[in-house]
């Protein structure tokens, strides 16, 4: 049985955890001591690993897989963590890295992995690609992650947006883990994007999750007109791969 280490076992992270662990040896990081005990609890070999609790690091990085999915938000200086973590990866070791389409520029286009990214001080997560890019097998860049109770426009309930006819880029949490699992078992490497293949635009959708889930529908006002930014996702599935849910409407 290989090893598999999820460096970043929160929302997305223990999900995955939980869809692979009876096919891999599974060692899971988290950078909290309150989500630690949680793992433990869940009985699973679980590692503190932040900025200045590093010291099991070593031990952590002993694997055949890494998966790493820590968000910028997590790390008090986070190429800096990165560089520290990509420094200890073992030769042999196939390294999953997730990051974001905010990588694309908020610009009007349709978005290919073959699109030229300019290098931007700015953009913290471009700059974490960019940084581990050679030293990595396989790069996710993820739309915004939907599913479950991460309920488009729930957050914006009876609130006033001025974006209704804005395209949407959403990928369901199920989607990103049956794409590794995938890409592990043909031994895909590369860069993909993981987006859902239907763009509905904030309205749409909005007003449809407010009268599937009962809540108050947001408010919109026409003040404003937007470009679309259309994150494409046919890489993947040149490759074979089938999204569950095409459209927005469809998640669970």
């Amino acid at each position: 049985m290989k090893n598999f280490s999820i460096l970043g076992c929160g929302w997305l992270g223990l999900a995955l955890a939980n869809s692979i662990k009876k096919d891999y040896h599974l060692k899971c990081s988290v950078s909290s001591s309150s989500s630690l005990n949680k793992l433990k609890e869940e009985g699973f070999d679980a590692y503190l690993l932040n900025d200045n609790t590093l010291s099991s690091l070593d031990d952590f990085l002993a694997c055949d897989i890494l998966f790493i999915n820590i968000p910028p938000s997590k790390a008090e200086n986070y190429l800096l963590l990165l560089e520290k973590i990509y420094n200890k990866i073992l030769k042999k070791t196939k390294v999953i890295f997730i990051s974001t389409t905010s990588v694309y520029p908020k610009k009007e286009g349709d978005y290919t992995e073959d699109f030229t990214l300019l290098s931007d001080s700015s953009n913290l997560a471009l700059c974490a690609e960019i940084q581990v890019s050679k030293r990595t097998n396989l790069i996710f860049r993820c739309a915004g992650l939907m599913g479950y109770n991460r309920i488009a426009g729930k957050y914006f309930s009876n609130k006033i947006l001025t974006c209704a006819k804005e395209k949407v880029n959403y990928v369901h949490r199920d989607d990103v883990i049956a794409a590794i699992k995938y890409a592990l078992k043909y031994d895909l490497e590369g860069i993909y994007n993981l987006c859902s293949p239907v763009h509905l635009c904030k309205k749409e959708i909005y007003d449809y999750n407010a009268k599937k889930y009962e809540f108050l529908s947001v408010q919109f006002s026409s003040k404003k007109e937007y470009k679309n930014r259309i994150i494409n996702s046919d890489k993947l599935r040149k490759e074979g791969f089938s999204y569950l849910y095409s459209s927005p409407k469809d998640y669970i």
